[in-house]
């Protein structure tokens, strides 16, 4: 069976279960009539992670609704294509949950969507109303005989028709009451699309080879086989109603036939294309009165034909266009094409190369050209013109295709493997959590063992029949092993399959099997660790001890190579100096037709940061993250009751004082706009009300205290775009709920040009105290070392350098926040702004928050006081959220005499969105310093600046270059001088990116 088919292919093709009846499919085990309750980590890459099966847009063509398999619904701005929002449905385990349709009402409030849902707690399926303003689910329509794989909204807003799997035909309801209008179960198999024209006729593709008509009252006007023995899976109206183009799954071929009586008019020139079926199809205005033919699904032009089946079936059923292996293979470049016809198909045809992976569907948009859902996984556009305008993004690496990549060392803790196949490999070290390029060819570690003199393993590659000699390992129904591994000492044989791990003994005895998140296109053994690389993009690890598969820790990397986040079942992580915070999170069903929560883990910051219980668990030691998650609690329940935040009124500011109302899901400011007035309502569910923040292009730019009633803020804008997050933190801080977003532009508005502004830095050092006790040596001089060399890089970089220095007297509580409050008044957007602290720092032993203890600390016998007289971190974070500085960066050089964990600091970074780099520095380190003039941190901060740092070509050093510098460079100088530090760097920016900091001369 071809490497792109899945469990889902073999269901469509009827290798399994010919017309599959959702009837016959057992109800989950323990359903309890309810979603479960536990916590579901779920990636989240800020796109689609699984193939986009289905496209929905509203009828102005301004919103865009995507599903896949990930069990998400993603919202769309469109024709720019950024991300407005996501919905989830109730999910459970293995394919409960994942969307195979969507559609959404003509004024874009309302989205549908249905697939395997709700199956595993009623025992039947349903689909899900979404109030999309609200971003909650509303309603539910349960009771489906099978899932849904297509629904449709006609074009008035009246009728929603939905396409179903198996057996069970096509149902069409009222979209206001959400009653049953007509229904025809008379099919054979299963349902393929079902599409409305303006006068509300439908129309029906199903499996069974047949189109079906239906006027405005469910009766049955025309059927017809347009081609015997094909399967007919797309179709799409033409404009005026009269025309039904068809396109075929199992083969290259599209129709058009008269909607009257579905005879056959034209058959569209196909020469010149390779591949299995044109399962998508749509007719699209190219912007001047023209009406364009479009075809797409398996096609190439010219060269090896798409190694795929033509259709994708979801699990149990659900029939959808499956991925190909071919794809990849060949690099990043579009293999892919859609077939573009002039002239309603008479005219003559033109490919466009679209996607690297099949493309599923092809929806015309309103104001002219497509949009495409693919594989890849993602969604493009197609202009008006026939060019494309936007290619898919994946945010997760090609594992289907690099999975034979993968090994591991001795002790499992590094791991390498490769992204794409195009790229090189990459090792994750995660003893250090250090994601870098392999430079050792593979040297050290361990890949797959797949052969055995006493374990005769075959037929296992991209197989349902694997077996050991002649003995068959048994796997699930529809399951095709997708990659395996022998144990070193020939003691068990494990198995990745499209949905399992399976571990047998060495009599092909089944031990054990593990539902994964996606299919196991790699893995390894190394003692007793498997290691293995996921359709999600994951990377896991998982304990084969006493014939049991138990997990140990996931790893995700983002596609851009930089970003990742690492963690352990209980959900405690780590993530990269580059980001990644916001990539995982925590999903929580309420009841079957409630809102689920959810929570990334840069919103449970706090709670869930904790890198070296992390690397403890990852390393066999479960003991810290066992005492971590006691001490949390019901991390769960306080998801349940995190505070909910919701917009109110909100309008642009204009200089001249009036404010032009916006709506929240508005793209375009005024060109002269300067600033949002924006109102919020907070509700508090059980974890009080802490402060609310608004992030602008990732970076805080306002911190306010919400109170009873309404909360009105106003928010200084950038020049340019302006990405607007707002947050609302529980009492405790340790969790934050997502408020509204805006993604705004103003009319022809550039992006601002990089480094045009002026540096200017507040550099604070302590080494007198008023309690003598407390003295230091080198923070004074680490804090003017560190200015005065960013003082002399910056010259000719920015148009000036401003430097305040505080040191000992200067450097009270009063004097630290005067001297942000006087940077906040000068400082502009495009303005680079730098903080170095230096002194003492400590942990608050109740809450576990950072205080920076200024030069007028003269009591340290008690908690409230030194509180009282320190700069604590909500402080801090305040005085951030005036500077207006699109560039920032915090350097936090503090002592802790065993109190202050650094890693605690990360979650300033998280909350001000500059890039941190803090250190780990006793005090006898600081004392000792490292050449008699600077400590540790200083002293490679400097040498970064000067040039040991990675440069561009320009000679420029980066922040995130200096970040990446410093975090090596310090172990390896406080080894010098027999202590043991290190530096932690991280940035919280979703886009990574980065800016100058220091030029370089040559």
């Amino acid at each position: 069976m071809p490497a792109g088919l899945t469990r889902r292919s073999a269901l469509a093709l009827g290798l399994l279960l010919p017309a599959l009846s959702a009837a016959r499919v057992p109800r989950a085990q323990g359903a309890a009539g309810a979603p479960p309750a536990r916590p579901f980590l779920r990636v989240e890459a800020g796109a689609h992670i699984a193939p986009v099966a289905r496209l929905a847009t509203d009828a102005a063509g301004r919103l865009l609704a995507s599903v896949s398999d990930d069990k998400t619904l993603r919202l769309w701005s469109l024709p720019e294509g950024t991300p407005r929002g996501v919905l989830r449905p109730p999910i459970g385990p293995e394919a409960e949950g994942e969307l195979y349709a969507v559609a959404l009402s003509p004024d874009g409030s309302r989205a549908f969507a249905g697939g395997f849902t709700a199956h595993a707690w009623d025992g039947a399926f349903a689909i899900y109303v979404f109030d999309i303003q609200g971003g909650r689910l509303t309603a539910r329509l349960g009771g489906l005989p099978a899932p849904v794989v297509h629904l449709a909204v006609s074009p008035d807003g009246g009728r929603f028709a939905a396409a179903m799997g198996g057996r069970a035909g096509v149902k069409a309801w009222d979209a206001r009451t959400g009653r049953l209008v007509f229904e025809d179960t008379a099919y054979e198999a299963p349902v393929r699309m079902v599409a409305f024209e303006a006068g509300g006729r439908l129309a029906a593709s199903a499996a069974d080879g047949r189109v079906r008509i239906y006027d405005a009252q469910g009766r049955k006007t025309a059927e017809r086989a347009p081609t015997q023995g094909a399967r007919p899976f797309g179709i799409a109206w033409s404009p005026d109603g009269t025309l039904l183009a068809v396109g075929f799954e199992d083969r290259l071929r599209v129709e058009v036939l008269a909607a009257s009586d579905l005879r056959g008019v034209l058959a569209p020139d196909v020469a010149g294309l390779r591949g299995e079926g044109l399962p998508a199809v749509a007719w699209a205005s190219d912007g001047r009165g023209g009406v364009q033919l479009y075809a797409a699904g398996y096609a190439r032009s010219g060269g090896e034909a798409a190694g795929a089946a033509a259709a994708q079936g979801g699990t149990r059923g659900a029939v959808r266009v499956a991925g190909t292996r071919a794809a990849a293979q060949g690099g990043a470049g579009q293999q892919f094409v859609v077939r573009r016809w002039a002239d309603f198909g008479l005219g003559p045809p033109t490919d466009i190369p679209a996607a690297r992976d099949a493309i599923a569907q092809l929806l015309a948009l309103p104001q002219g050209g497509l949009a495409f859902a693919a594989a890849d996984p993602g969604w493009g556009r197609i202009a008006p013109d026939g060019t494309l305008a936007l290619a898919p993004r994946p945010p997760v690496g090609d594992f289907r295709n690099t999975g034979a990549t993968l090994a591991a060392s001795q002790d499992a803790l590094r791991v390498r493997f490769r992204l794409r196949p195009d790229a090189p490999p990459l090792v994750f070290d995660a003893g250090w959590g250090r994601l870098e390029p392999d430079a050792a060819d593979g040297a050290g570690f361990i890949p797959a063992r797949t052969q055995s003199p006493r374990l005769p393993l075959a037929d296992w590659r991209n197989s349902n029949r694997p077996r050991l000699g002649q003995t068959p390992l048994r796997l699930g129904l529809g399951e095709f092993a997708r990659s395996a591994a022998i144990s070193a000492g020939d003691e068990v044989i494990l198995i990745g399959t499209d949905n399992h791990l399976r571990l047998f003994d060495a009599a092909g005895r089944l031990l054990d099997a593990a539902p994964t998140s996606g299919a196991v296109w790699g893995l390894t053994i190394v003692g007793t660790v498997a290691v293995t690389m996921q359709g999600d993009g994951t990377v896991r690890w998982y304990d084969l001890v006493g014939g049991q598969i138990a997990e140990r820790a996931a790893l995700f990397v983002h596609a851009d190579g930089r970003r990742w986040v690492l963690w352990t079942p209980e959900g405690l992580f780590d993530h990269a100096p580059q980001g990644g915070q916001e990539l995982v999170g925590v999903h929580l069903n309420n009841g079957r037709a409630q809102t689920p929560e959810w929570a990334s883990f840069a919103q449970a910051y706090r709670a869930l940061y904790a890198p070296a219980a992390v690397r403890a668990r990852i390393a066999g030691d479960a003991a810290p993250a066992r005492e971590r998650i006691a001490q949390l609690g019901d991390v769960r329940a306080r998801i349940g009751r995190a505070p909910v935040l919701r917009g109110g009124a909100a309008c642009a500011v204009l200089p001249d004082g009036a404010c032009v109302p916006l709506a929240w899901d508005a793209t375009m400011l005024p060109a002269e706009a300067t600033a949002l007035r924006l109102s919020f309502v907070a509700q508090d569910r059980g974890l009080g009300l802490g402060p609310l923040d608004v992030m602008v292009n990732d970076r805080i730019a306002v911190r306010a205290a919400p109170g009873a009633g309404q909360t009105e803020v106003e928010v200084p804008l950038d020049p340019g775009p302006n990405r607007i997050v707002t947050r609302l933190y529980a009492d405790d801080r340790t969790l934050f709920a997502e408020g509204p977003t805006l993604e705004l532009r103003r009319p022809g508005d550039p992006e601002p040009p990089a480094g045009a502004g002026r540096l200017v830095m507040v550099a604070v050092g302590v080494d007198r105290y008023a309690d003598e006790r407390l003295n230091l040596r080198f923070a004074v001089a680490d804090a003017r070392g560190v200015a005065e060399t960013l003082r002399t890089a910056g010259r000719g970089l920015f148009r000036d350098v401003s430097v305040t220095l505080l040191t000992d007297r200067e450097a009270t509580r009063e004097g630290v926040l005067a001297a942000l409050a006087q940077a906040a008044q000068g400082v502009r957007p495009e303005d680079t702004f730098v903080l170095y602290l230096a002194g003492h720092g400590v942990l608050t032993d109740t809450d576990r928050r950072f205080l920076f203890l200024p030069s007028n600390v003269g009591d340290v016998s008690n908690w409230e006081a030194l509180r009282r007289a320190s700069l604590d971190e909500d402080t801090l974070v305040s005085a951030l959220a005036r500077i207006r500085a699109r560039d920032g960066f915090l350097f936090i050089d503090t002592c802790y005499a065993g109190q202050v964990a650094v890693d605690s600091l990360a979650a300033v970074g998280n909350e001000t969105g500059r890039f941190l780099l803090a250190a780990s520095t006793s005090v006898q380190e600081a004392l000792d310093s490292y050449d008699d003039r600077n400590g540790v941190f200083a002293y490679a901060v400097r040498e970064g600046l000067r040039g040991r740092a990675a440069v561009d070509s320009d000679g420029r050093v980066s922040a995130l270059a200096l970040g990446e510098w410093v975090t090596r460079r310090v172990p390896q100088l406080a080894a010098e001088k027999q202590h043991r530090q290190n530096a932690v760097f991280r940035t919280a920016q979703r886009d990574l990116r980065s800016f100058p900091l220091a030029l370089v001369r040559r």
